[in-house]
């Protein structure tokens, strides 16, 4: 999963970096210059997004601080793993399983994205697609290991519109390395929930680091009650297992 870069060493740590070498994406040689760089840009978002999370860090320290989750405050224990798929005909794809180990390691979020150029330079777009029942079984069967499974432009389609994320590169310019900032790109939106069969307004703010991955997805419903997410507008912290 290594990508040749420049400068670049990971490592695992308790926080978000503050002062590491910079993450400098993969030099391709052979590509234009406008080409190289933007393939090179996805190639260095694909490598940071992709492994397992988790917050358990901070849901400790929420619980000894007296923070119940939602209504209380605090964070639930949740993980998070991104494979990358081998998906004939599709820009980088990859599969996301979202955990609470806590409920018996319940899965309550899996999806597929997709990866490709963004609308401006340091720009990556990614779209979102839900993951069909059957598909969903045969993960189930191999253990959640995406290389199990015969991928094909069918599992892509349904997606899940007005839910495109951009994420863009930031430079800190202080020594630290830099990471991405993920917005959706059409702002906050309006989606129909299947599972809590109903609307709900979709609010979302994401930062990848190169060692952790913050995720600040808040979802209310018409009357502007709030139905998932952190009650203090504090991100998910989930920092890399491996």
């Amino acid at each position: 999963r290594r990508i040749r870069m420049r400068s670049y060493s990971p490592r695992v740590r308790a926080a978000p970096p503050s002062r590491v070498a910079p993450a400098k994406a993969a030099v391709i040689e052979a590509a234009p210059p406008a080409l190289g760089a933007q393939l090179a840009l996805i190639s260095c978002f694909t490598h940071m997004f992709v492994g397992s999370f988790d917050n358990k860090r901070q849901a400790g320290l929420d619980a000894a601080a007296g923070l119940a989750p939602r209504e209380g405050g605090g964070h639930e224990h949740i993980t998070c793993r991104v494979q990358r798929l081998d998906a004939p005909g599709m820009d980088t794809a990859l599969l996301a399983d979202y955990r609470f180990p806590a409920r018996g390691d319940a899965s309550f979020r899996t999806r597929l994205y997709t990866v490709h150029e963004g609308a401006a330079p340091g720009e990556v777009r990614m779209s979102i697609y839900r993951v069909g029942d059957d598909t969903l079984k045969a993960l189930e069967a191999s253990g959640f290991d995406a290389s199990c499974v015969a991928w094909s432009e069918a599992d892509f389609d349904a997606h899940i519109p007005d839910c495109e994320v951009t994420w863009t590169l930031v430079e800190r310019g202080d020594g630290a390395a830099p990471y991405f900032d993920g917005r959706l790109t059409n702002g906050d939106v309006t989606v129909y929930s299947p599972v809590m069969k109903q609307s709900i307004v979709v609010k979302d703010s994401l930062q990848l680091y190169e060692d952790a991955l913050w995720i600040n997805d808040r979802g209310f419903d018409q009357d502007g009650n709030q139905l998932y997410g952190n009650w203090r507008n504090v991100p998910y912290k989930l920092e890399r297992a491996r």
